[in-house]
């Protein structure tokens, strides 16, 4: 004898008749209409439920959040039709809790139907607008795997959301997705253009490509300083619409300068920084700052102050040292970039840097609390910069563990030429580890080893250098 079906409507009846409430009982613990539970059971056609009234159903039989959610995805649809109405708060609730099969079975069933599309970018934007930016994810990766129109703005949209969620501090993550982002970064609204471009320039400064960051920076104060000037016209107009960028308008502007002086640092350019870092320097001339605006020119004045000690110290200028000492006290956030700028410059020209190790000590050991990419990057270059200073100055225990630390990071980082250089380091060292280091080396070695291993089995992804 063939199994009977289990559908939404057979566990709703047999969970009915085990509870003994009959609908006129049921319709009272539930708060829903009898006439529409009776529609919703008997009707011929049987009545949809709306995603409201199975919640109300589920919670009244007791039963947990989505217990009959892969029920209900036969509700979303007809022979001839997407239900927008209910598919849309379907996908969206299962989204939120995590209801991935769920989602899954939806999915490849609407990309059965004609222009599904529109559908799967609506619930992306409501997730993401509501702050689900994670869950908004699966469904704009659908749009961008689907999308027929490679020029469609809804294309590029989608695709500078996924961009915009990435959060991994692996190296090799950050440069395939920006390969994947940066041909639409020009087909999208200026609003996102902006934002778009300073998070490609951060990515790019992340990856080390400072050409790259040059290029993104240069665009980003191009089109920052043609929507200031066109938002500058708009002022009295009755007509002007508001501008919806996620930043104010001047953190932008400040970035397009910003990072141009930090690529041309990076490359040794010293002078020509000192003229983008003036570009941000006093930006209080600035039109049309709120609370956020003037909060962000205080801020790109810190950053100058700093940034100039940074170009005194990596020019040669070592007498810049004790009141760059002395402005990091007083500046707790800008501890960790000054010190690498202070161990690099310490290690280039030769000047002893005992003092601010010292100075800064405590501060040091709350370091590797950090979690965020931008700051464990950071924490890889500093341990670098203070193992190789500290072999510089025969002080190999201390300076190896530091190697140490420097290669773990450069393994989370997933940063193949931090990892050579640790490498490099260690290994002309080798003769003054101890054996206690010398296993922890080898240690780390293996779990690259193996790590490399499975995901080359995975998805092909790995150093390839071990």
């Amino acid at each position: 004898m063939e199994a009977k079906l289990t559908t939404l409507r057979s566990e709703f009846e047999k969970n009915l008749s085990r509870s003994g409430h009959n609908l006129a009982s049921f319709a009272k613990i539930s708060g829903l209409n009898r006439g529409s539970l009776s529609a919703i059971l008997h009707g011929n056609p049987p009545k949809p439920l709306s995603l409201g009234q199975l919640d109300a159903v589920i919670k009244a039989f007791g039963f947990p959040e989505g217990w009959w959610y892969s029920l209900y995805v036969d509700e979303c649809f007809s022979e001839e039709r997407i239900s927008r109405r209910r598919v849309e708060p379907f996908l969206i609730r299962c989204a939120e809790l995590g209801k991935h099969h769920v989602i899954e079975d939806v999915l490849n069933r609407m990309l059965e139907f004609a222009k599904p599309l529109d559908i799967v970018f609506s619930v992306a934007d409501k997730l993401f607008n509501n702050g689900k930016i994670q869950e908004s994810n699966i469904f704009y990766k659908i749009v961008a795997e689907n999308e027929q129109d490679s020029y469609s703005e809804r294309l590029a949209i989608s695709q500078y959301r996924i961009f915009k969620s990435l959060q991994s501090v692996d190296m090799e993550e950050k440069l395939r997705a920006l390969i994947t982002f940066e041909p639409f970064r020009g087909r999208l609204p200026e609003e996102m253009q902006l934002d778009g471009l300073l998070k490609m320039a951060k990515e790019c400064f992340a990856l080390n490509k400072w050409k790259e960051v040059e290029k993104y920076a240069d665009e980003l104060r191009a089109l920052a300083n043609g929507v200031y000037r066109d938002e500058l016209r708009k002022i009295g107009s009755r007509r002007r619409e508001e501008l919806h960028t996620e930043r104010p308008l001047v953190v932008y502007y400040g970035h397009g300068y910003l990072f141009k002086a930090l690529a041309l640092t990076k490359q040794a350019h010293y002078e020509e920084a000192k003229r983008y870092t003036a570009g941000y320097a006093d930006l209080s001339w600035f039109e049309m700052l709120d609370e956020e605006g003037r909060a962000a020119v205080e801020s790109f004045q810190l950053f100058a102050v700093a940034n100039s000690y940074t170009l005194e110290l990596l020019s040669g200028n070592i007498s810049a040292l004790p009141d760059y000492i002395s402005f990091l006290a007083n500046h707790p956030g800008e501890i960790l970039p000054g010190l690498i700028i202070i161990m690099e410059s310490a290690n280039r020209y030769g000047f002893p840097a005992d003092a601010a190790l010292n100075r800064f000590a405590r501060e040091l050991l709350r370091f590797g609390q950090f979690q965020d990419p931008i700051n464990v990057d950071r924490l890889f270059r500093l341990n670098y910069q203070i193992a190789v200073y500290l072999i510089q100055h025969q002080n190999y225990p201390e300076g190896i563990d530091h190697i140490m630390e420097s290669l773990r990071l450069s393994i989370r980082l997933n940063n193949e030429k931090g990892f050579i250089h640790c490498v490099t380091l260690f290994e002309v060292n080798r003769q003054h580890a101890s054996e206690q280091q010398q296993q922890l080396y080898t240690g780390l070695m293996q779990e690259v080893r193996q790590q490399d291993e499975k995901v080359a089995a995975d998805d092909d992804r790995h150093f390839g250098i071990v």
